[in-house]
């Protein structure tokens, strides 16, 4: 059946009893109309007279969307730069126009969310696509790059995902601007999940973590992950500020690009602050070389808490120590790192502590109560951290005092 090469259709406004009309082409190539685009805005692009091409009637659509037909040049000139430049520059935190809008009205973007993505463009779209177009990009280009991807079978599903959705912003945003008439990324599924289960330790290893002489920041750490529920992000920035009596105020994480910044949600939290952790965060101020205004988990300088490679490296160190014990100093390298397969296969983690927490409170509160100890979204639960009751404070301080605290004491 023959298509209509142009199609026009209103909306409603939000002014009472106006609309504005919208057109669409037949894409003879995809076999579908291109994205809708407001027939005010193909007026300016193209630079047409509003009182000859009226964008408020049926007719002037009509007379406009022909006009776009005829002019396709013109609406594809913006779409010849190459598919890997155009996805290049989107993903530039300097200079994309998708990233500065995003931040002009206000949305949250983050600098390692921008960098990544950026290192899948490098990495692996560039030499997929050196040489095609933005405007010649089609549905069964993206579709035969990352079943090849999958059919090479050297990273997960996850992975080939995340590099799909790197593709598929630019090409639903240039499809936005009318830079090419319809976005071919959205006829592209993603594959299934094939996520990992994050494994967590045991109450007897993390018993047995916390007899080992540890460096006294990473002991702190493992304690707010275990304790406390705490990201590592929100670890490492931690001040004595958000220390107060027997609560922990989370209001700020660190980015290895951004630093100091807001939590993942966006949201602060207060959590409960048993004395065992809070006793271990007092113990280790007093050594902060920087002073008590620095960062508790300090490094080197005092603008910057101790890395988070140092903090994993130094975590995985333990679990190589309980799994050797006494054999752990006259062990070999290639002992230790057999050793570091075993928790590697369990997928355990230093946000497998995270994990821990969850798993051991759960059941002994409400899950709605839960999140406000790990700072999980939900519908129900968007409220900042100062709508956190004082009984859900003591309901979750009870649940870590019965569930978790024991064990912890008796290490």
């Amino acid at each position: 059946m023959a298509r209509n090469p142009i199609s026009v259709f209103k909306r409603p406004t939000a002014k009472k009893g106006k609309a504005t009309y919208y057109i669409k082409l037949w894409d003879e190539k995809c076999g579908v109309y291109t994205t809708p685009r407001a027939a005010a805005s193909i007026i300016k692009e193209l630079h047409l007279d509003p009182r000859v091409f009226s964008p408020t009637s049926r007719t002037g659509a009509l007379l406009i969307g022909q006009e776009l037909l005829r002019q396709s040049g013109a609406v594809l000139e913006k779409s010849s730069d190459l598919f890997a430049d155009y996805c290049t520059k989107f993903w530039d935190w300097d200079t994309s126009d998708y990233i500065l809008g995003h931040i002009a009205r206000g949305l949250r973007i983050g600098k390692e969310y921008v960098a990544q993505n950026a290192s899948y463009v490098k990495n692996y779209i560039r030499p997929a696509f050196p040489a095609m177009k933005l405007r010649d990009i089609r549905p069964y280009h993206l579709e035969s790059f990352i079943l090849s991807l999958k059919k090479e079978g050297k990273i997960r599903n996850k992975s080939i995902n995340a590099i799909l959705a790197s593709m598929r912003l630019p090409l639903k945003e240039a499809a936005r601007l009318g830079h090419i008439p319809s976005d071919p990324g959205a006829y592209i599924r993603k594959l299934g999940n094939d996520r990992r289960e994050k494994g967590i330790p045991t109450t007897e290893e993390l018993t047995a973590i916390l007899t080992l002489n540890l460096d006294l920041r990473i002991r702190a750490c493992i304690l707010l992950g275990s304790v406390c529920g705490l990201r590592l992000g929100e670890v490492q920035a931690l001040k004595l500020s958000n220390i107060n009596e027997n609560t922990l105020k989370i209001n700020a994480s660190w980015g290895k690009k951004e630093g100091y910044k807001t939590t993942k949600n966006g949201k602060s939290r207060i959590v409960p602050l048993p004395e065992i952790v809070k006793d271990a965060l007092s113990e280790l101020e007093k050594t902060n070389p920087h002073g008590a205004d620095h960062y508790l988990i300090y490094g080197l300088k005092p603008d910057a808490p101790l890395d988070r490679a140092a903090i994993g490296r130094a975590f995985k160190k333990t679990l190589v120590r309980i799994t050797l014990g006494e054999k752990y100093s006259k062990s070999t390298k290639k002992e230790k790192n057999d050793a570091l397969k075993l928790w590697e296969t369990r997928n355990v983690t230093f946000h497998s502590l995270r994990h821990f927490t969850n798993a051991e409170l759960r059941g002994s509160v409400p899950d709605a109560t839960l999140r406000k100890l790990t700072g999980h979204l939900t519908e129900e639960m968007t409220d900042h951290y100062d709508h956190t009751t004082d009984e859900d404070i003591a309901a979750l301080a009870k649940a870590q005092e019965c569930r978790i605290i024991p064990f912890i004491k008796s290490a």
